[in-house]
């Protein structure tokens, strides 16, 4: 591809700090560059297991246990059959599908001949997908029927990409090319971008409208993945380890989780469908030491959590992206017949991976239905890293110790850009300071209490707060959700075991600031994001017609 053909956006974008390692003694990550991430792997230790939970559907017939050296070959068959759909260097290519791990195998696949994928979870519909395919400017499309059905992809649409390429036939459709039709090619020679360059795009989980298009480069990525790979005490990762991981692999944090993986190279479970009865097979079978995935995630697993033998041997648990509930921290801590397991919570960002981590014991959430829930304290930067700061939402100046404002972070490794969005990045950023869009209070020990996003903020309380404590004394609630709304009391939606009690909800509610009547849907009928968040401003105009958020969303 000549200069002049590149999008802007690949070669016009903002300047992100490099770190090479935290001290003289860390474990710095083996690579981040995605299109070698696998074949590291392999290198360091070509017999482990990875297992997924069902067949790839980039190769349905293949084994659901392979090695790191299997996984590899898979990712260089994978760029075989993007360099013969015509993928080049600095093409684009969205990979659109159901979740697998296959999304980040074509992802690394893609980098590995020089391509950007962008990686996208397609649970938005027809009008988000456009816009983020259009931002992209004439990407490649790899998607499967489900996506092509739910995101509407009609011939119009798919004429505004270079070519469009499904993981499974779709009849009767002239413009969509089946992968299979493109197996059998040569094996093509890798060619990384490199390090200081656009690696790869994946986006913001999108709970306020339209997600943001994220772009990282392999040395923003590394920086990001020194704080996966340093040697924590008592909770680093370890190759003996066993990882139960269920994430979105679309997402960033998978960008860095690999790099991780192939530093470590410990036995992977690799899941993709939460819900799927196989997690329970095999979280019996492989009896996992670390698991990770999301909270909302961890919250649907509570009823296996009270099975025996699925966590029995687990040591560490961990959450990423968003603060997790007490009463699953406990649930799970509970689960384990570790004397002393820990459970680490880490509140992270596309743009910047994790801001702060926090670990929590048995003892940490023991007590049930406490205000402020200890989970709302997030915790602390790295030490000599990061720095954090509370600013005033409408003057930008710092607040004091103690107040609220609106949370902002300096640290290595940010963003390098909002594809198609570059005003709005540059808004969020000061110098080195990127502001978060969350509302927080930094306590005298430095460390992060959140409140709320800008947006869902209620007036002299936290959603997040009395979410918490709300699920911590219904037990037999399964998801709760405060609804801000401007001019009137907050709403709260709940969903649960059975109908409410309106004595039980009473006596729940009663130190509580005052709520509006609740609302009660189904779990199924919760909107949900990519990453399993609340779509809570489309949960607000599904429930609430006419009703208005307190925030102004500027920043998120």
């Amino acid at each position: 591809m000549s200069p002049s053909s590149i999008p802007r956006f690949l070669t016009d974008y903002a300047p992100t700090r490099f770190r090479r390692r935290f001290t003289p003694f860390s474990r710095t990550p083996a690579t981040a560059r995605m299109g070698e991430i696998w074949h590291v792997a392999a290198e360091r230790n070509p017999g482990q297991l990875v297992i997924v939970d069902r067949p790839c559907d980039i190769d349905p017939h293949g084994p659901t246990t392979r090695t790191y050296a299997e996984w590899a070959a898979l990712v260089d068959r994978a760029a075989a059959w993007l360099h013969a759909a015509g993928v080049r260097a600095w093409d684009r290519v969205v990979i659109m599908k159901a979740n697998h791990l296959d999304v980040a195998l074509l992802g690394c696949a893609a980098a590995r001949i020089g391509a950007v994928p962008a990686m996208l979870s397609g649970t938005f519909g027809p009008e988000h997908a456009r816009i983020l395919l259009q931002r992209l400017e004439r990407p490649f499309l790899v998607t499967d029927a489900a996506h092509v059905a739910s995101c509407d992809l009609t011939p119009e649409v798919v004429a505004t990409t270079a070519r469009t390429i499904t993981v499974d036939d779709v009849a009767c459709r002239t413009d969509l090319t089946p992968l299979r039709e493109l197996m059998g090619g040569p094996a093509v020679q890798a060619s990384l971008r490199a390090d200081h360059e656009p690696m790869v795009i994946t986006h913001t989980s999108g709970t306020t409208g339209v997600p943001k298009l994220v772009m990282h480069s392999a040395a923003s990525a590394y920086s990001l993945a020194l704080v996966e790979a340093e040697r924590w005490p008592r909770f680093r990762l370890r190759a003996d380890d066993v990882v139960a991981f269920c994430d979105p692999y679309c997402h960033q944090r998978m960008t860095t989780g690999m790099a991780a993986m192939a530093t470590v190279t410990p036995r992977m479970i690799m899941l993709s469908e939460p819900r799927s009865p196989r997690v329970r097979e095999l979280l019996r079978e492989h009896r996992p030491t670390v698991v990770e995935t999301l909270p909302n995630i961890y919250l649907a697993w509570e009823p296996l959590a009270r099975e025996a033998g699925l966590f029995d041997r687990v040591r560490l648990f961990i959450n990423s992206f968003d603060a997790i509930h007490t009463r699953t921290i406990r649930t799970f801590l509970h689960a384990t017949r570790r004397r002393m397991p820990i459970w680490v919570q880490s509140w992270s960002q596309s743009e910047n991976g994790a801001l702060v981590i926090r670990p929590y014991l048995r003892r940490s959430v023991r007590r049930r239905g406490h205000r402020p829930p200890p989970t709302q304290l997030l915790g602390w930067p790295i030490p000599s890293v990061a720095k954090i700061r509370a600013v005033d939402p409408d003057t930008g100046r710092p607040v004091r110790r103690g107040q609220v404002g609106l949370i902002e972070i300096a640290q290595p490794g940010r963003c390098l850009a909002y594809v198609g969005e570059m005003e709005r990045h540059d808004l969020k950023r000061d110098g080195n300071w990127w502001n978060t869009g969350d509302l927080g209070v930094i306590n005298r020990w430095g460390a992060v209490r959140l409140v709320d996003r800008e947006i869902d903020r209620i007036p002299g309380a936290s959603a997040i707060e009395l979410e918490d404590v709300l699920l911590d004394r219904l037990p037999r609630t399964t998801e709760v959700v405060i609804l801000p709304v401007s001019g009137g009391l907050p709403v709260p939606v709940v969903s649960a075991d059975g109908p409410l009690d309106p004595a039980e909800w009473k006596r729940a509610t009663a130190d509580l600031p005052a709520l509006a009547e609740p609302i009660q849907i189904r779990w199924e009928d919760f909107p949900r994001t990519g990453t399993w968040k609340i779509r809570r401003v489309q949960l607000r105009e599904q429930l609430l017609t006419g009703a208005q958020a307190v925030g102004i969303g500027r920043w998120t």
